[in-house]
């Protein structure tokens, strides 16, 4: 194969860098809230996943938590809600 020969310092090609288009600070509130509305619906859904899959328990009496169980119910909160932690990772 041929090589091109010539001199490259003056072929520099330069490409034009397209900007972004900047936020005024009402679009970047509404882009946060609609971000944290989406993890709480996320975090939400894991919690729910949690408990349906049984892998989140309350400690017994003694204070250990079952063996089946990955994540402590911390508060259950007025509105049905729990407030989970991770204690362990599930072993197969």
């Amino acid at each position: 194969m041929g090589r091109k020969t010539g001199n490259l310092s003056t072929k520099v090609r330069r490409r034009s860098v397209k900007k972004s288009k900047t936020r005024t600070p009402a679009e970047q509130a509404r882009s946060d809230a609609e971000r944290r509305a989406g993890n709480d619906l996320a975090k939400k859904r894991f919690v729910d996943d949690l408990l349906i899959r049984g892998e989140a328990a309350k400690l017994t009496k003694k204070g250990k938590l079952p063996g089946h169980a990955t994540h402590v119910i911390k508060r259950q909160n007025q509105d049905g809600t729990v407030e989970v932690e991770r204690v362990r990772y599930k072993t197969f």
